[in-house]
């Protein structure tokens, strides 16, 4: 086992460098080799532990411990995307939007196109930074824009930006449209042109922002990217079968009974969190956003792996595009999750409930924990689910219960996740941020609630809500941030964010009452 773990670690460790050096070498001056230690450092300790204890971390350690080193990493790349830079090479427009508003504490990574600690007044002229376009090139720009559009009042610059500040006089579609193509037509693509709300004063703004150098994608490069996806979906198979295997009671036996004891639950945490990823993938291409291959993650502990990376090289386009990358990706996952749930919980056996019943004991699982498993669960067991009895899961409902689990986690209101593309899609930058942080609280006051209630004062869901908390709370603008969602898309994100409420609040006594639970 020592020398097939360590095969395993050594191979993860090459792609997972590649990976790094193909996707973010670009965007970040941080070492690459720090960057790849702290991903590498779950399965390093997963190793130290297994070799010192001979036993596997329990889920909610190496759950809070991933948890953490994805969050220093992304802290890492958002920390020096947001210090100043001279450089005269066009920067990315994401790192341009990367600003801290001290006006506004709570939405920390504010949208505005100026950079952190940019100062009040003029910088001096050694320090003044190098326009984006020319003195005689600022006339031909107030062309752009019609007074009966958006009414320009002033023009500002940044450090590689130029901001246009004025009065929105028709509807945000309309506007964003016309001016893009009137840049466009006398500057060719020259620039990333964004819309968006100032925090300071709420009013709409154009953002101009040098494209970077484009790199064609060639053939070649291409291979590299089908090939180490590839390699990283055979390499996910190796954990997630021998912990399926492990979990059926086969923790030993030659290879052939490993995997005919592990396929079950490798196959399926594979489909379902995979078909999430490629959903998103899907929608990136439709919207024409350049992204990478979803890029399975393999872990060294229960589950086995998290689901795929999808990371977005180019800007989003609009708040359309965001709130689809978003509920899709969410919305796939559930459509995939729910039936293979409900069909595992059915073959699945009752047992006697006691203080060791936890959402994370899958051989005495306790659903009561939230209104939407314990409603699956009774659907799924009738009259074998009742009060005093917990769940001994088989392998198919263990991988459909992780998958749910992982979908909700992505559904929470904030950066990165799905449910903060949906939130921010839906109320925009600042309102969502709020969001963010309301849901945090929320989410820590139910983990306090579950910790009282609980006679063996299990902490899982507090912990998990500690991590989480850990996550900032506002997302990435899209180059068109004003223009609103249609109807029938608020509806469906309301919808899916009540699903998300549902998964995370208890059963009402009540109702434990009314279905004999």
């Amino acid at each position: 086992m020592w020398l097939s773990f360590l095969f395993i670690l050594i191979l993860s460790g090459i792609l997972t460098y590649i990976i790094l050096r193909q996707t973010v070498s670009k965007l970040t001056a941080v070492p690459l080799w720090i960057l790849w230690a702290i991903l590498m450092l779950p399965p390093l300790l997963t190793g130290a532990t297994v070799t010192w204890s001979k036993q596997i971390p329990p889920l909610p350690v190496a759950i809070v411990v991933c948890s953490i080193c994805w969050l220093v990493y992304w802290r890492l790349l958002d920390w020096d995307r947001t210090k100043p830079r001279t450089l005269a090479k066009p920067p990315d427009p994401k790192i341009i939007c990367e600003a801290t508003s001290s006006e506004h504490p709570a939405t920390t990574g504010t949208i505005e196109p100026a950079l952190t600690a940019l100062p009040e007044s003029e910088p001096s002229e050694e320090n003044r930074p190098i326009r984006p376009i020319e003195a005689e090139e600022e006339a031909t720009l107030r062309t752009c824009f019609a007074w009966n559009i958006f009414f320009l009042e002033k023009i500002e610059y940044r450090p590689q930006a130029v901001l246009c500040r004025g009065k929105l006089r028709t509807d945000a579609d309309n506007a964003y449209a016309t001016i893009v193509r009137n840049i466009t037509d006398l500057f060719g693509d020259r620039f990333f042109i964004l819309f968006q709300y100032s925090l300071s004063t709420g009013k709409p703004f154009f953002a101009l922002v040098p494209r970077p150098e484009h790199t064609q994608i060639t053939r070649s490069r291409r291979y590299i990217d089908y090939t180490i996806a590839l390699l990283l979906l055979l390499l996910t198979l190796v954990p997630t079968t021998y912990f399926g295997a492990a979990l059926a009671g086969l923790p030993k036996g030659d290879f052939g009974q490993i995997v005919r004891a592990g396929w079950p639950y490798a196959a399926s945490i594979i489909f379902m969190l995979g078909i999430r990823d490629i959903g998103r993938y899907l929608v990136a291409k439709f919207y024409k956003i350049d992204s990478t291959l979803p890029y399975f993650i393999p872990l060294p502990f229960l589950p086995g792996t998290y689901g795929c990376l999808v990371q977005m090289r180019s800007p989003i386009p609009d708040r359309k595009a965001v709130f689809d990358l978003g509920f899709i990706a969410s919305m796939l996952g559930l459509i995939t999750s729910i039936p293979l749930l409900l069909w595992g919980l059915s073959q699945s056996q009752t047992v006697p409930l006691d203080v060791k019943s936890t959402l994370f004991n899958f051989h005495s699982f306790n659903p009561r924990f939230s209104l939407l498993m314990t409603l699956l669960s009774k659907l799924a067991l009738g009259s074998r689910f009742v009060a005093e009895r917990a769940i001994d899961l088989n392998g198919v409902a263990i991988a459909a219960y992780i998958s749910l689990l992982i979908i909700t986690i992505n559904l929470m209101p904030l950066r990165r996740l799905d449910g903060g593309y949906i939130v921010h899609a839906m109320f925009g930058q600042k309102p969502s941020a709020i969001v963010s942080q309301l849901s945090k609280i929320i989410l820590v006051i139910l983990g306090i609630i579950r910790l009282r209630a609980s006679e063996a004062g299990n902490t899982d869901l507090l912990f998990l809500a500690i991590v989480i908390s850990l996550i900032p709370a506002i997302d990435e603008p899209a180059l068109n941030d004003v223009s609103d969602l249609n109807n029938w898309r608020d509806a469906l994100g309301v919808f899916i964010l009540g699903i998300l409420v549902l998964t995370l609040i208890p059963v009402p006594a009540v109702l434990m009452q009314w279905l004999d639970i």
